[in-house]
């Protein structure tokens, strides 16, 4: 194959977009920051805006919406306030007690949280994640997750993602 030919051009124009590609698959963002950053890896096409405390991510179609919220032990019950007031705006409507997992890591806590909840009548997908680091004074964060049944299966895998990168910060991956 020569350097002028169609095969060529078009194998180099293809490797071009896979290598410009993968820089522009995710936008890396700081969620707490310090001495030591957390970020996450959020997909290009997921809509990011910085929050008081955070930032939010979103879907294009607006099928999840995802708040990384970092935080002081004691602003927790005001936090918690804030999204209690939000998604009662927004009309969620919780249904039942939530159900809770804790998990021990070497350097940080994890509880994840998962309420029963109603959008508009309909199932919705509410969970939290509280991430406590074992060092006193590092923060604290807070991930808050919403998600329509259909979108949660639809873009399950970029959300696994984007927690596996959250893990591999808090590990220094």
């Amino acid at each position: 194959m020569t350097i002028g030919s169609p095969k060529f051009l078009a194998g180099a124009a293809l490797a071009f977009f896979l290598l410009a590609g993968s820089a522009a698959l995710a936008k890396k963002v700081t969620v707490v920051p310090g001495d030591r950053p957390i970020s996450v890896e959020i997909p290009a096409a997921w809509k990011v805006t910085t929050i008081d405390r955070g930032v939010q991510a979103r879907t294009a179609d607006e099928e999840i919406y995802l708040w990384f919220e970092s935080y002081k032990p004691a602003q927790f019950d005001t936090l918690l306030g804030e999204h209690n007031a939000y998604f009662k705006e927004q009309g969620v409507k919780v249904t039942g007690e939530g159900q809770s997992k804790e998990v021990d890591f070497p350097t940080y806590a994890l509880k994840v949280t998962e309420y029963p909840a109603t959008y508009e009548g309909k199932p919705t997908v509410l969970r939290y994640l509280s991430v406590v680091p074992k060092a006193e004074s590092q923060r604290h964060l807070l991930v808050s997750y919403w998600a329509s049944p259909e979108g949660d299966k639809k873009y399950d895998a970029e959300t696994n993602q984007i927690m596996n990168s959250l893990a591999a910060s808090y590990d220094g991956k």
